[in-house]
């Protein structure tokens, strides 16, 4: 809006110095009033002319302003799938972790619950409470379940 503003300025301060030359002296009427007359009409047309530049130049601006912002959302969605990915992987990470821990580090093969009482082999003649097949024992033995002391348990 204000760019229309400016330009009827331009346009009033045309009329108003006059003296504007808009082709031969056979183009414009003989008559005064009609002389000025055909000035405004080309001021007019130059002025539309300007408006359509100006409009465009606007239209130009925002086009380049919404690829911008549909850049910038495209940006923020794909960093906030990597996000979502790298924090599904991280739990993943941690569950395998936790998983590990949960387990008794002295026996491999099976998971046995490190703040069980007792174990026993499974099929024997154990009492329990809790019960395990073959197993490998990769550090002390607790349990008491490597009877003949080779290394492997329950088998």
């Amino acid at each position: 809006m204000r760019y229309r503003a400016r330009v009827v300025a331009v346009v009033l301060a045309l009329l108003t110095v006059g003296g504007l030359g808009c082709g031969t002296s056979q183009d414009a009427p003989s008559d005064p009033a009609a002389t000025i007359r055909h000035e405004a009409e080309q001021l007019k047309a130059r002025a539309r002319a300007l408006q359509r530049r100006i409009e465009a130049h606007r239209r130009a601006r925002l086009e380049a302003r919404r690829e911008r912002i549909a850049a910038r959302r495209a940006a923020h969605r794909a960093h906030v799938r990597a996000q979502r990915r790298a924090a599904r992987r991280a739990a993943r990470e941690a569950a395998a972790v936790q998983a590990q821990s949960s387990c008794d580090p002295n026996y491999s093969g099976a998971c046995l619950d490190p703040s069980a009482s007792d174990y026993d082999c499974a099929g024997g003649s154990g009492d329990g409470p809790e019960y395990t097949g073959p197993v490998q024992v990769v550090g002390s033995d607790p349990y008491g379940l490597d009877s003949d002391g080779d290394g492997y348990a329950c088998e």
